[in-house]
């Protein structure tokens, strides 16, 4: 199948590189020589280097070893002086406590210094020669710090730093304690639920979970964990029962709105597993279309794991099996995953049905072509700049599952936005300087966590009739609820989430219309009707 062939995969990559090397600065003269932050090196934007993009040295790494006569960069000498300096400009951006800055100033990130030290690891395993003492030094304070600190609500990252550690557990010279990383490995696999999935800030997440089995593969094959590849095997099961008739995920169907999948660890898994085979086929023949994913990736997460997934692929994709698992959305799957609050209905060749309860009750239905209809319940404006939302994921909403029968109850969350402004960002500087990675709690609680809710109820009932027609009933009450500004939410989801807010096909589809009706004279009670033909 000439999906799943390298040069299937390198003729779409292959524009990608000079947009990503533009990323990296070159000049092997300059001080800042192998920064992959093309706003700190060369617009002078930032005044310090995200690290999280210096996962892009893994493509260096790949362009450097993909045998290809179309491929310029095979065996390049300057890709190995570039792929050398990304390193030591690595070591050189590391804080005085082994982690490193994403985002500002003294910010002591987990992801940067997860990711970045999953790569380094990658890198320093297929070093012809043992990394000279300064290198491993760095290692060895990234290694102490990762230890030290470990993530509980993001758990791609926390997979990142457990690869990261994995890794560098093999480079020689470097100390990983044995049962402080076994009790971290030990506590991540207890967390992924029996659906398959990992939480992500409370929910499932197909694209942040596609990132923890890059993560796991890379475990399995450094260290031959078996429960790595059980962890593998039930992750991709998950991701499988989510793609639709035409061949797609659904974007709001996931925690944190993530809108792409990356390929490295179901392309490795998919040497053995038809249904990783299956999978990892639908994900990748799309990519003629303008409108999958990659296409759509900016030049941060080009650099990011996206990218550097992408291209770690090329050296293995046609090493995957010919076997085939049948699809789910040619089975006729009707199953509602309760820990996720996630009903998932495939109508062969027909329709793909999603709704997610824990959400709200989102809705999205695709045909073979591509996903026809949305609904993101409603937002209420309720100041300047200040809304309520239907659309948040919350587990106090009260949940209700029939034959075809979904019912949703709970409050209208509030939500503002965040603008930067000079002030902000020196107090931010002060801050941080002052109080290093514990500031980071605080602003996950100001900017994810921390939205209160209203005095606005609601009930959504969506129902199904098995065939065509589908029907939403919502129901508003409350002291703080005023029809006059309540109106059909869009695409968007209002919680931060810095991989998401890429342009998506479903940003083509129009709001939908409802019939009202008012309950009581003083509009404090009203129904609204919506019927979706299929």
């Amino acid at each position: 199948m000439e999906t799943l062939s390298s040069a299937y995969l390198y003729r779409h990559l292959k524009n990608h590189i000079p947009r990503i090397l533009s990323q990296l600065d070159r000049d092997a003269d300059s001080p800042t020589f192998g920064s992959f932050d093309r706003n700190y090196w060369h617009y002078k934007i930032r005044d310090f280097s995200s690290m999280i993009l210096q996962q892009g040295m893994l493509i260096l790494q790949a362009i450097k070893n993909y045998d290809n006569p179309d491929n310029p960069w095979f065996e390049n000498r300057n890709v190995d002086l570039w792929q050398e300096g990304a390193v030591k400009f690595w070591c050189k951006e590391q804080l005085k406590n082994g982690s490193f800055n994403e985002y500002y100033p003294f910010e002591a990130g987990y992801p940067p210094t997860a990711f970045s030290l999953y790569a380094i690891g990658l890198i320093m395993r297929e070093y012809e020669k043992e990394p000279c003492d300064k290198i491993k030094t760095h290692i060895q304070k990234t290694v102490k710090w990762l230890l030290d600190h470990p993530e509980k609500e993001a758990l791609n990252q926390e997979a990142a730093g457990l690869a990261g550690l994995v890794l560098a557990s093999k480079v020689p010279g470097v100390s990983v304690n044995p049962k402080a990383l076994e009790d971290r490995l030990k506590w991540f696999y207890a967390q992924q639920t029996d659906e398959g999935w990992f939480p992500e800030y409370g929910g499932p997440d197909m694209g942040y979970l596609t990132v923890t089995i890059d993560c796991l593969w890379d475990i399995y094959e450094t260290s031959k964990d078996k429960r790595a590849l059980t962890a593998i095997d039930k992750a991709v099961r998950f991701i499988a029962d989510m793609v639709s008739v035409s061949g797609e995920t659904p974007v709001m169907i996931n925690s944190r709105n993530t809108d792409y999948l990356v390929p490295y660890g179901i392309t490795r898994y998919a040497e053995k597993s038809p249904v990783a085979a299956s999978l990892l086929e639908t994900m990748l023949e799309g990519m003629d279309n303008a409108d999958h994913f990659i296409h759509r990736t900016d030049d941060r997460y080009s650099c990011h794991y996206v990218g550097q997934s992408f291209f770690r692929t090329l050296l293995h994709l046609d090493k995957v099996t010919e076997e085939r698992a049948e699809p789910a959305y040619s089975t006729g799957l009707n199953h509602t995953f309760e820990e996720a609050g996630i009903s998932v209905i495939h109508i062969p060749e027909k329709t793909s049905l999603y709704i997610y309860s824990r959400k709200g009750g989102i809705v999205n239905v695709f045909d073979k072509k591509g996903i026809t209809h949305t609904d993101f319940g409603w937002r209420q404006k309720t100041g300047k700049e200040k809304f309520a939302v239907t659309h948040w994921l919350d587990e106090d909403y009260k949940l209700a599952t029939g034959d075809n029968e979904w019912s949703i109850t709970g409050n209208m969350t509030a939500h503002g936005w965040m603008k930067s402004s000079p002030v902000r960002h020196m107090g931010l500087r002060v801050l941080s300087k002052t109080f290093g990675n514990r500031l980071i709690p605080f602003l996950k609680k100001l900017m994810i966590f921390g939205n209160p809710k209203t005095e606005i109820n609601f009930n959504r009932k969506i129902s199904f009739n098995g065939a065509d027609t589908i029907n939403i009933v919502d129901q508003f009450s409350g002291s703080a609820f005023n029809p006059e500004t309540l109106v059909p939410a869009p695409h968007y989801s209002l919680r931060h989430v810095a991989s998401a807010g890429l342009f998506v096909p479903e940003e083509r589809i129009e709001l939908p219309e409802y019939n009202s009706k008012k309950h009581d004279p003083e509009g404090k009670n009203y129904t609204f009707v919506r019927e979706i033909k299929l």
